[in-house]
């Protein structure tokens, strides 16, 4: 069921099959395809194919993205460009898993813990925000440059059936206040709190008592919430910033133990698979193995990414990585949408985070052949959540209008 309402869409919240349910490990597979963003060149790589590796190896270091270890000891076979669950494709070396993995030894590091000394860890780390992908170095680079006074713990799961963050925070509390206050010390912020969709539903799906839940902060009941917290924080005076839960649970660890960021929590769900579950993954690990544990029927479709945004996932030997939260599967439908003019209810206007008119733009869109730039008012500002496509009574692709729409105001 959706409704709309002035502060955003409400969407109903599957989540009642994993909203307790506890994170199970999942066994790394024989062959894992480890991405390895920003590592376009053999000279950013530390790995050639028939090189042996152990578990905590570096495998690239690029100078414009994080670090990145191997999950597991094994074998690089190859380096093979894979498809992307969430970003189209990649490269990714191909390790053979063995079967008495060595490690390499990982001692905590020894230093006074500066915000630059920080930073630097975050990259070598391999830390990616599940969020928005954005490696952790960046983001603290960009915070402390901005100034913010604010820094959160993203646990907004306002999309349905998505709980891996809200696993996260359950299940290790600590490690994300721990993460939380050092990412604040790298960046200056000097107020921290944890960014929920709904305190009330982090309190009870996570059963969280005391100081964790007295940082609780809500964006409101609405779609999306993000947006909503971001406005209602600088009304009250802060320049805020948010960091996914995972990525500061991860970070907690590299600063702790010396640990590199190697799994990611992903929740699988929908009517196409049996069992919902939270799986802790390694990176690399074949969506498939994912699906295969949680009982895929026969006949569905696999949509990667937020159930809002996501995409349809074609082929599911794409490997696992930290931007992953969610794998909706759902039953394949041959039934066509149907798709009806625009009746001007202004809905999606209403729901729109940043004050954009959806319908005005793909109206001057489709109506016109040749649309003056200067007449796309707003475009220019979307935040890509789709809210005005979920919302329309009409059925129409009004996302896909206002993205055209910013294109070309972009190109003039």
């Amino acid at each position: 069921m959706i409704s709309f309402f002035s502060s955003g869409v409400r969407l109903e919240q599957k989540k009642s099959h994993t909203m307790k349910a506890k994170i199970q490990a999942l066994s790394a597979p024989e062959i894992l395809f480890v991405p390895l963003p920003g590592a376009q060149t053999s000279a950013e790589r530390c790995v050639r194919p028939g090189e042996r590796v152990l578990r905590f190896s570096q495998l690239s270091m690029p100078g414009n993205h994080v670090a990145i270890t191997s999950p597991v000891g094994g074998v690089v076979s190859a380096v093979k460009t894979m498809p992307h669950p969430v970003r189209g494709q990649v490269d990714c070396a191909v390790i053979q898993r063995e079967a008495e993995e060595r490690e390499l030894s990982i001692q905590a590091p020894e230093w006074d813990q500066t915000p630059e000394q920080l930073i630097r860890l975050a990259a070598a780390a391999g830390i990616i925000d599940e969020y928005d992908g954005i490696p952790l170095f960046k983001k603290l680079k960009r915070f402390r440059r901005l100034k913010i006074n604010w820094l959160g713990a993203n646990v907004l799961d306002d999309e349905p059936y998505v709980c891996s963050g809200l696993a996260v925070l359950r299940e290790s509390p600590d490690a994300v206040r721990s993460g939380l206050a050092l990412a604040a010390q790298a960046c200056g912020a000097k107020e921290t709190g944890i960014a929920v969709a709904s305190r009330l539903r982090a309190r009870y799906s996570s059963q969280l008592s005391g100081e964790t839940a007295g940082l609780l902060v809500s964006g409101g009941s609405g779609y999306p919430a993000g947006l909503s917290l971001m406005k209602k924080l600088r009304r009250q005076g802060h320049e805020p910033g948010l960091i996914g839960v995972q990525a500061l649970e991860a970070f907690h660890y590299a600063v702790e133990k010396g640990l590199p960021q190697v799994s990611t929590v992903v929740t699988v769900a929908g009517e196409g698979v049996s069992q919902w579950k939270n799986l802790r993954v390694p990176l690399g690990t074949p969506v498939e193995a994912l699906l295969s544990a949680c009982s895929r029927k026969k006949k569905t479709i696999v949509i990667s990414g937020s159930p809002i945004t996501g995409e349809r996932l074609l082929d599911v030997s794409a490997p696992v990585t930290a931007d992953l939260r969610c794998l909706l599967v759902l039953p394949e439908s041959t039934q066509k949408v149907k798709v009806f003019p625009c009746i001007g209810c202004g809905r999606c206007e209403e729901v729109c985070p940043v004050g954009i008119m959806p319908w005005y733009l793909h109206r001057q869109l489709h109506n016109r052949n040749h649309p003056d730039s200067e007449q796309l008012l707003g475009a220019e500002k979307c935040c890509a959540c789709n809210a005005c496509s979920v919302i329309c009574p009409s059925g129409l692709p009004l996302a896909e209008s206002v993205a055209l729409a910013m294109e070309m105001k972009e190109r003039g």
